[in-house]
């Protein structure tokens, strides 16, 4: 495909991947728990975020009438609703038929069985613009990231249920940032729907959670687009920036990671310690030596060395790769 598009001469994918001067990530650095980056990974998470526009007439009159508010439902571009299982589909009807608010329901069939007044299905929704109005009380999502860029900049609490790829992470974050509720469909009973839509609605800390999110996100010298633009041309005026990569950018993983070091220490010393499954956890298997130990040793200077390496090696296993 990139020769198609860019010609025959055009570098492989593995020399262009070791030849990036700038790297922009589409996510907020408190979205990933502000993981350290190298000045030239630049985060410009809520780029695609824009003041709101006119919503279409029906949907306009639909919301200012309603009495109780409205709830926001979809799963996405990604995912088919009527793929779901018919007995979950039917499971939020129920739900939906219930309660005192009026649905909006992304759907892409103009009935379904046992619609009620209150659902209004539509194939196509301005899904920012939607969110900003006064009358929407919840989002329910797959926890898409655009979505949940879209209820943050909204500052309407969400209820996630994920389907596939970053959506787990993000409904996980909603829970972590106390801003919304994450549900596993294969589990999801009518009960616990509507126990977490009357959750969310009526916890007013859902939303004020999500406001001082937003707030903490935005507060920023610089837009995310005017960010991204300043950077592009920093990078123009200099040449490219690879002065600001990371100096191991091009190692090979398993130098990294200290393979060659890690697997020197086991061989060694293989009794020192195990690793439980998870490379961030440890457990040790004997303790460090005791001073009295230390001191009895015959301090050669081949000794010493692998004596230090003993000591000091194991504490790598501590952090993350």
């Amino acid at each position: 495909m990139l020769q198609t598009l860019f010609g025959s001469n055009i570098p492989s994918i593995q020399e262009l991947s070791n030849n990036v001067d700038m790297l922009f990530l589409n996510v907020h650095s408190i979205w990933k728990d502000n993981q350290p980056v190298p000045p030239n990974v630049v985060h410009i998470g809520g780029i695609h975020t824009r003041l709101s526009k006119a919503l279409p007439k029906d949907m306009d009159l639909l919301l200012n009438a309603s009495s109780n508010g409205v709830i926001y439902f979809s799963l996405g571009t990604n995912v088919n609703t009527t793929n779901l299982p018919p007995d979950k589909v039917q499971m939020m009807v129920n739900v939906f038929s219930q309660l005192p608010y009026d649905v909006i329901w992304k759907l892409d069939k103009d009935t379904i069985p046992g619609k009620t007044e209150n659902i209004k299905l539509f194939k196509w929704v301005p899904q920012a613009d939607l969110l900003k109005h006064p009358k929407i009380k919840l989002f329910i999502t797959q926890g898409g990231l655009q979505s949940t860029d879209e209820a943050i900049d909204a500052g309407v609490p969400v209820i996630g249920i994920p389907m596939l790829a970053d959506q787990w992470y993000n409904t996980e974050k909603y829970q972590y940032h106390k801003i919304g509720i994450k549900l596993d469909l294969t589990d999801l009973t009518e009960e616990v729907f509507r126990k977490a839509i009357d959750t969310v609605i009526s916890d007013k800390s859902y939303r004020e959670n999500m406001i001082r999110l937003r707030t903490l996100m935005k507060d920023e010298p610089r837009t995310p687009l005017e960010n991204a633009v300043w950077w592009i041309e920093y990078t123009l005026r200099h040449g490219g920036a690879k002065h600001l990569r990371a100096a191991g950018v091009n190692s090979p993983s398993w130098e990294s990671c200290l393979v060659e070091t890690r697997v020197e220490l086991v061989v060694s010393c293989p009794s020192v310690f195990e690793c439980q499954t998870r490379q961030t956890h440890l457990r040790w298997s004997s303790p460090f030596p005791s001073p009295e130990v230390v001191k009895s040793w015959d301090w050669t200077l081949g000794d010493a060395v692998t004596r230090l390496k003993l000591i000091t090696l194991p504490l790598l296993y501590i952090l993350p790769l």
